[in-house]
């Protein structure tokens, strides 16, 4: 199965084709410039750098969120766009699981003994996050919007945590900065790395759309964003 993969939903934009879970080409953009201006100029460099045309692939899949509310706004309609143009059906991947699969756990520690902490800043010490298993990937704690302080006092009541199972917590994404003041707020005596650096890779897309994901109508994809906007939220506390 041929699929283009597309991400938007955080600072950075990216897509690439892979097949059969196997990376033909992508390409990845940390630009200033607004996705709604990289975006697609990005999908059409990476479409003639794989040979293939729109009618070539089985399918597209694409970040619904969490992350930018604009971002996965952008990225979702040009996805569904495509997709309905061609004909093609579409696979909705989560922003934090597709964090999750674009790390390598790079410790001395076995996957088996780690717990894998996709965070992405949702700003006012929020994040937008999972706890996962880092060998798995089966989720512990849901893909949610936490405040870091709750997040952190739920982690540390995780059983496999309480009975020293996964003895190491991995915090990866834009939101480690407020989980380690949260972490560091706590007093918490956890083996804990951070990589603030981490950001959504094609890879990690591709590897969340091949995971037994079924592919479905484009007009039935939607984003997740796990919270209501800014503005929403200041328009409830008027």
């Amino acid at each position: 199965m041929r699929l283009l993969v597309c991400d938007t939903s955080n600072n950075n934009c990216s897509a690439g084709v892979f097949e059969d879970g196997k990376e033909i080409c992508y390409e990845l953009s940390f630009e200033t410039l607004t996705h709604s201006e990289t975006f697609m100029p990005l999908v059409h460099r990476v479409m003639e750098k794989s040979g293939l045309k729109h009618e070539d692939l089985d399918g597209y899949a694409v970040t619904v969120g969490p992350g930018s509310f604009t971002g996965i706004r952008i990225g979702l309609a040009a996805v569904k766009g495509m997709a309905l143009a061609s004909g093609k059906k579409c696979i909705a991947v989560s922003s934090t699981e597709a964090l999750a699969r674009s790390c390598e756990n790079a410790t001395m520690t076995p996957k088996t003994e780690t717990l894998i902490v996709p965070a992405i800043d949702a700003r006012n010490n929020r994040v937008f996050a999972q706890v996962a298993e880092d060998d798995t990937l089966r989720s512990l704690l849901p893909e949610n919007a936490y405040n870091a302080d709750d997040l952190v006092a739920a982690i540390e009541k995780i059983p496999e945590v309480i009975y020293g199972v996964r003895h190491q917590i991995l915090v990866v994404g834009s939101g480690s900065d407020v989980m380690k003041k949260a972490f560091e707020k706590a007093g918490s005596k956890l083996n804990i790395y951070y990589a603030p650096g981490a950001a959504i890779v094609p890879k990690g897309v591709a590897k969340a759309a091949f995971a037994g994901r079924e592919l479905k109508d484009a007009r039935d994809v939607s984003a997740c964003y796990c919270a209501v906007s800014q503005a929403e939220r200041l328009k409830k506390n008027a």
